[in-house]
Order: structure tokens, then C-alpha cells, then sequence
């Protein structure tokens, strides 16, 4: 039965933390410009009037929260193993 809990444990919080990242891409935006994405493989990345890549640092400011996210996912999983292993 301790291991119906952890995996059933495991699948309920994978599901919260999939649900958070979702709702965060829809809070930030993330699908607004669907009609964009959808052409983006039909653009040429060198013609005339191409956006300007990101930079280094806009990537990092998605990364950190991110890896903080990916982070505390692992603690407190851990956290939930330690609990029922008792």
C-alpha cells in the first residue's frame, strides 16, 4: 500500500506542478500570439524586418524562476517520500 501512496503522491503533484507552469504561460501571456507562431517556420530568420533575437539575459530571467520551480518541485517531493516512508 506505501507504494500506491508515493506513486499516487507523485502523479497528484506532477499534475499541480504542470498545471502552475500552464497557468503562468497563460497569466504572462505566453499564447498571444498564436497567429505569429504559426507562421514562424514559413519566415526567413535573416530577411528584412526579422525581430531581433532574444537576449541572454530576458532568457535568464525565464530560467530562474523557472529552475527555482523545477527546484522546489524536487524538495518537496522529496519531502512527501520521507513522509510516507515512515
Amino acid at each position: 500500500m506505501t507504494l500506491l501512496t508515493m506513486w499516487t503522491t507523485y502523479a497528484v503533484f506532477g499534475v499541480l506542478v504542470c498545471s502552475a507552469v500552464f497557468l503562468w504561460a497563460v497569466r504572462t501571456r505566453q499564447f498571444s500570439s498564436e497567429d505569429r507562431a504559426r507562421r514562424l517556420p514559413l519566415e526567413c530568420p535573416t530577411g528584412v524586418g526579422a525581430e531581433p533575437a532574444e537576449t541572454a539575459s530576458d532568457r535568464r530571467l525565464l530560467a530562474v524562476p523557472l529552475g527555482l520551480l523545477v527546484l522546489a518541485a524536487g524538495v518537496i517531493a522529496a519531502l512527501l517520500v520521507c513522509v510516507y516512508v515512515r
